[in-house]
């Protein structure tokens, strides 16, 4: 055998080596770039990857999440009914006044969780409206201002909509609404009013226990499940 056939039979095998080695290294590699084209989008966009992809597989979630938020409100009336007597004694509250350098409109600021944004106002049947830009005031219950025996009920998503930011996402919604601690003040600015709430208990559960409370706050706990957590506060000033 002359050295010009022994180098192509080299030649030879090397290739096919490299051409048995080559689709699991080509894989590796682009799901190399796969993963930093994501990490990318990721950091550029600031939002959970893991949520643009659940939303992309089942793009109903947002709305059944919203209906869900709605229905635990609303059938929180029927059950206050229910457990409220028919008198009530009439528990003095701290008379607010009107402060003018406050703006006028309806906001709710929590500053321990970064939480400073409107409190939407919407009718029953439209509260995907409401929930669609951040906080919504079941409308069955209070207003800081009318009282009346019933507290402020304020719901809204944790992880919300694909094209929220993930800061719009802790400014608007109650994304970080588990890290809130009893004793942590929640403000509610409504019509130059400042009121100013501190918080007495936090439940995990599929419904409101506790209708004493002057305002309740609430979001789910996880992505697709039953369980809210639910914040009970008292006005304080």
């Amino acid at each position: 055998m002359n050295y010009w056939e022994l180098w192509k039979r080299r030649r030879e095998k090397k290739y096919q080596i490299l051409y048995k080695r080559g689709p699991s290294t080509l894989a590796l590699v682009f799901a190399g770039m796969a993963i930093s084209l994501w990490g990318i989008f990721a950091l550029l966009s600031s939002y959970p990857v893991f949520l643009y992809f659940y939303y992309t597989i089942v793009p109903s979630t947002t709305k059944l999440l919203s209906k869900a938020i709605a229905q635990t409100g609303t059938e929180s009336e029927a059950v206050f009914i229910r457990q409220t007597p028919t008198t009530m004694p009439d528990e003095p509250k701290p008379s607010i006044a009107r402060d003018t350098s406050l703006p006028e409109g309806q906001y709710l600021a929590i500053p321990t969780l970064g939480i400073d944004t409107t409190v939407w106002e919407a009718s029953s049947s439209a509260y995907e409206d409401a929930l669609r830009k951040g906080v919504w005031r079941v409308p069955e219950f209070s207003t800081p201002e009318s009282g009346g025996g019933r507290p402020i009920i304020l719901a809204a998503h944790r992880f919300g909509y694909v094209d929220w930011t993930q800061n719009y996402r802790e400014q608007n919604s109650f994304y970080n609404l588990p890290d809130i601690k009893v004793g942590e003040s929640i403000v509610i600015t409504w019509n130059q009013h400042r009121y100013t709430y501190k918080v007495k208990k936090i439940e995990e559960g599929s419904e409101i226990t506790d209708y004493s409370s002057d305002l309740i706050l609430y979001t789910c706990k996880f992505l697709v499940s039953p369980i809210r957590i639910i914040v009970y506060a008292d006005l304080v000033e």
